[in-house]
């Protein structure tokens, strides 16, 4: 047994194999020329890429920015309030002969709405040669009369006008803008550093009386009575003075709840014949209110509206 040879598994036997290797310079000659084709073909993709963005490049230049048929031949402009056309037109900075596809339409937007009374403005082409452009307004609701120190030392008086949000701006020029300032109700107690054009107003008094314009044209009140004078100088309530004589009282919360109660008082006195002086609408009970006294018959100089002093006051 143990001098009998074992027999060797002929799986586990070694084998040799025949390595063939490549001489450095065949190897790199290889590697040199791929690279080459690698290289050759990503510069004609660069240069077709190239060609095709130059090329449109000049198509859209010759097609749509230098064809004379797409100028500018029209500039339609409208809007909501009382701008005038012309005027817009010149803010906007486009001309007749623009090239139509060559204009900044968000430039032109911006530049618009650039100006204080233009709060949104829409800019669109309407082919082949016509700018759309349509202006939305802010409306003043309220205006401020003060004096300020001009260059020379003197005072000169000044106007602004306030939306229903609070933006201040100055009254523009023309007989349409005189006639509607002259409607406008007019706030004092106003803190004059407050009044920047193109700034909004932030005293929670003046929000709240611009708040009180906005809804009367929509209340119980709307149409018998016109807003003449809202002083915002306090900090707690409105005084509210109308073209009918009468000044009222008010607080700077549930505004819906003191229209309906003034329309209560002014059917109440409609039936007896009298026009409120003066009331507070600021207290939730009681309310004290003044009746103008009525005109005495066959005295032509007693006006229709005396003054408070020769009032009567209830209690409501």
């Amino acid at each position: 047994m143990f001098g009998r040879n074992k027999t060797r598994n002929r799986r586990r036997r070694r084998q040799k194999v025949l390595e063939v290797k490549l001489s450095v310079g065949k190897r790199r000659r290889a590697q040199v020329k791929t690279a080459s084709k690698i290289a050759g073909v990503l510069l004609a993709l660069a240069m077709l890429f190239i060609g095709a963005w130059r090329g449109g490049e000049w198509l859209l230049q010759t097609s749509l920015y230098e064809n004379q048929a797409f100028s500018v031949e029209t500039i339609d402009v409208k809007t909501d309030g009382i701008i005038s056309a012309a005027q817009l037109r010149v803010w906007s900075g486009v001309r007749e002969g623009d090239n139509l596809f060559g204009l900044d339409l968000i430039g032109v937007k911006r530049g618009l709405e650039r100006h204080p009374h233009v709060k949104y403005a829409a800019v669109d082409r309407v082919l082949p040669g016509t700018l759309r452009i349509r202006v939305a307004e802010r409306k003043p609701v309220a205006q401020v009369m003060l004096y300020r120190r001009d260059a020379d030392g003197g005072f000169k008086r000044a106007t602004y006008q306030l939306d229903v949000e609070g933006f201040v701006t100055q009254p523009l020029p023309g007989e349409a803008a005189r006639k509607r300032r002259s409607w406008l109700p007019l706030l004092t107690g106003l803190d004059p550093r407050e009044l920047l054009p193109g700034r909004t107003v932030n005293q929670p008094q003046v929000k709240t009386a611009l708040e009180l314009i906005g809804r009367f044209r929509q209340s119980p009140m709307a149409g018998l009575a016109t807003l003449q004078q809202i002083d915002v100088s306090s900090s707690q309530t409105l005084q509210v003075s109308t073209w009918q004589g009468s000044r009222v009282t008010m607080s700077l919360r549930e505004l819906d709840r003191q229209l309906l109660r003034w329309r209560l008082i002014h059917d109440y006195g409609k039936q007896h014949r009298r026009v409120p002086a003066t009331m507070d609408l600021s207290i939730r009970n009681n309310l004290p209110v003044r009746w103008h006294e009525p005109p005495r018959a066959g005295n032509p100089n007693t006006s229709s509206h005396p003054p408070a002093a020769s009032a009567r006051r209830d209690r409501v």
